[in-house]
């Protein structure tokens, strides 16, 4: 971790040495030499970004930026001396700097170990020894693919793949599983072949239609646009061999045979049993097995039909602890389209004053606008002056929130600016507001536990100092999912002033820590497989707005302000909580704007990165994190940053932004 904080600090300092590209400027001419490139893709996309510049003879070369993800991205890249003729229209430059010819190689050699220290191998090792003695344009080529994880079609289906050892022991393996019993249900007759090359075959193999022998557990129709992978009924037995449980209904991740080109199916890696995800979205699909005691009336023909596929994912979902997830992708799918969700079976959600409402091809999950019973509910801001975003967050409170019983205390951290303070005076004379005085150091964690204390009602709301209500309801949609039966946090959906994504819900391990999933997507994006519009349960959620209970706060003992100051403090309390088991869920129907740490700052300027780096580590102890796999996330997604989306093959060519030219 020092070595982590000598770099921060280190890069702190050449930063100010750094030569910017002003893109205000048409006429940008570049120096050859190492360059920072930052930028932002909004979601996925089929192109890989690019730059085009034009040398002195009038040549024009492309630099290509191998390796991106959607949201932000920060590359090293060597770029040519010439003119910036054009940039993709995927690209959102935030920053293009020129760096010396030293700090570049120095950077060079960093890369190159930090990608060692997570992927060693020889071969890795001899080939970076090699790059070094490479012209920079080579070298640059050869360390923008270290940027990317695996784009090999299929990298996912190394577990799959790892059974085909195994070819010629089908006898032993389908004794050690003998206790399971599958039978595959099919379409056509065709289909037979394929089964009985499986590495175990099903026990056995039945047409749409037939009786089930009584001898068999569970039935898995399989359509004539899938195929089970060679391993898909070993891995099967093996792991309901493996739970505590007879489960009910198992599902398995699934992808597409068309992965590529303008009609690519992204592979579809699911989380861990979510009730609330399932109502918004029909994620389990076709992939599953289905307990026999669980089959319709209509027998297995039935098993073909979308929404009766559905009907079962959604009884079994009433008890989770009897619902598999095998996260491989055992079945591939011709089908062309992604998965469908049918339309909700009831108006009423099984959730108490939850509406189950039908929205395009996607379901929601709102409060019932007869609800008024509005328990009480506490929303702690604090601040330290900062009046710039107070004032709107407290007024867009105040003047638009629909929520009937709430109140509003404002935690003072030594604001000493006298508009500030009239502020406060002014505010106070609404009797739904309180100030109080919390003075020292800024320590958030200390700050809340204070602020709660001087509360009385039912429900806290931790409310950052720059959060902006959009909508009115907000509070009301988060507090009908506070209000559930072992619910013990709820978060909302925050977006950025120029409306992109800054908060879809934290999955824990992301960067060895946690990490905003979706994070600068379009605000209103589905994301992936509708996680940006779904109501779900997550691990955690972000404390820059989140409602708890407050019998629960002070059960866990609220935030730890001696490990977590200021950072880490949301992600700690919500493992606390959910190791306490209670759910927590995020909800897309409260979407405010969060204008993130205007007041507080960067974690990593000189004057913060000894406690930042103090409290990511406290995090890592205390919930080892590193490489930990959210259940609510997949290990096939990616955890190194908050581009969410599988990494794909690259093949259509970008559009390109042509600058214009003064010459």
């Amino acid at each position: 971790m020092s070595i982590l904080k000598f770099l921060v600090k280190l890069n702190n300092r050449l930063a100010s040495t750094w030569q910017h590209v002003d893109f205000t400027q048409n006429d940008i001419r570049l120096r050859a030499g190492w360059y920072i490139c930052e930028f932002v893709v909004a979601g996925v996309t089929d192109v890989v970004p690019r730059l085009l510049l034009e040398n002195a003879k009038g040549h024009c070369v492309e630099r290509t930026l191998l390796g991106f993800h959607g949201g932000r991205n920060r590359m090293l890249v060597y770029l040519p001396e010439g003119q910036l003729k054009a940039y993709s229209r995927s690209l959102e430059f935030e920053r293009l700097a020129r760096v010396s010819g030293i700090e570049g190689r120095l950077r060079v050699l960093l890369i190159c170990f930090r990608y060692l220290l997570d992927f060693f191998s020889l071969k890795t090792l001899f080939k970076m020894l090699v790059m070094q003695f490479q012209d920079s344009t080579e070298l640059s080529n050869d360390l923008l693919a270290f940027y990317a994880p695996d784009a090999s079609a299929g990298g996912y289906l190394k577990k799959v793949k790892g059974w085909h050892k195994y070819r010629g022991f089908n006898k032993q393996l389908t004794w050690l599983v003998r206790k399971v019993r599958i039978a595959v249900v099919i379409e056509n007759d065709s289909q037979r072949v394929a089964l009985t090359e499986l590495l175990v075959q099903p026990d056995a193999i039945l047409m749409a239609g037939d009786d089930v022998p009584s001898d068999i557990e569970y039935c898995l129709p399989l359509a004539v646009t899938e195929h089970l992978r060679e391993p898909a009924i070993l891995m099967l037995k093996r792991a309901i061999n493996k739970s505590s449980t007879r489960p009910n209904l198992v599902y398995t991740d699934h992808d597409y045979t068309v992965q590529t080109g303008p009609n690519a199916l992204h592979p579809v890696f699911k989380p861990s049993p979510s009730r609330a995800y399932l109502h918004c979205f029909n994620y389990v699909g076709f992939a599953m097995l289905v307990n026999t005691e669980m089959l319709p009336d209509t027998g297995t023909q039935a098993l073909f039909d979308t929404d009766i596929q559905y009907s079962l994912a959604l009884q079994a979902f009433t008890q989770l602890d009897k619902v598999l997830h095998v996260d491989e992708a055992l079945i591939r799918s011709d089908r062309t389209a992604q998965l469908d969700t049918p339309a909700p079976l009831s108006e009423q959600s099984p959730w108490p004053n939850i509406d189950w409402l039908r929205s395009g091809e996607y379901n929601r999950l709102r409060a019932n606008q007869a609800w008024k019973q509005h328990p009480s509910i506490d929303l702690l801001i604090p601040t330290r002056d900062g009046l710039a975003v107070l004032k709107p967050c407290v007024d867009s409170i105040l003047s638009k929130t629909t929520y009937q019983n709430y109140h509003v205390v404002i935690v003072d951290n030594g604001s000493e600016l006298p508009e500030t303070l009239a502020y406060f005076e002014e505010l106070q004379k609404d009797p739904r507001v309180k100030v109080v005085a919390y003075p020292g150091e800024f320590n958030y964690s200390a700050i809340n536990n204070f602020a709660a204390r001087h509360g009385s009602a039912e429900y806290i709301g931790l409310v950052n100092n720059d959060i902006e209500v959009i909508d009115g309801d907000w509070l009301t949609q988060m507090m009908v999912w506070a209000t559930q039966s072992k619910v013990g946090i709820v978060g909302a959906k925050l977006l950025f002033g120029n409306g992109k994504i800054q908060h879809a819900g934290v999955t824990i391990g992301m960067g060895n820590a946690a990490g905003h999933i979706h994070r600068l997507e379009v605000g209103d994006a589905p994301g992936y497989q509708y996680r940006c519009l779904a109501t779900q349960n997550m691990m955690a959620v972000t404390a820059a707005c989140l409602v708890t209970p407050r019998a629960l706060f002070e059960q866990v003992g609220g935030l730890d302000e001696e490990n977590f100051k200021v950072a880490y403090n949301d992600i700690d309390y919500c493992l606390r909580v959910e190791s306490a088991g209670y759910e927590i869920m995020w909800t897309p129907e409260a979407c405010l704007y969060h204008h993130e740490s205007v007041s507080r700052g960067d974690d990593l300027s000189d004057v913060h990165v000894e406690r930042y780096f103090r409290e990511l580590g406290a995090l890592q102890k205390r919930w080892k994190c590193k490489g930990f796999v959210d259940k609510y996330y997949s290990k096939h997604l990616r955890i190194s940053d908050e581009g969410v989306f599988p990494q794909t093959e690259h093949h259509a060519q970008d559009e390109l932004i042509f600058l214009e030219s003064t010459d």
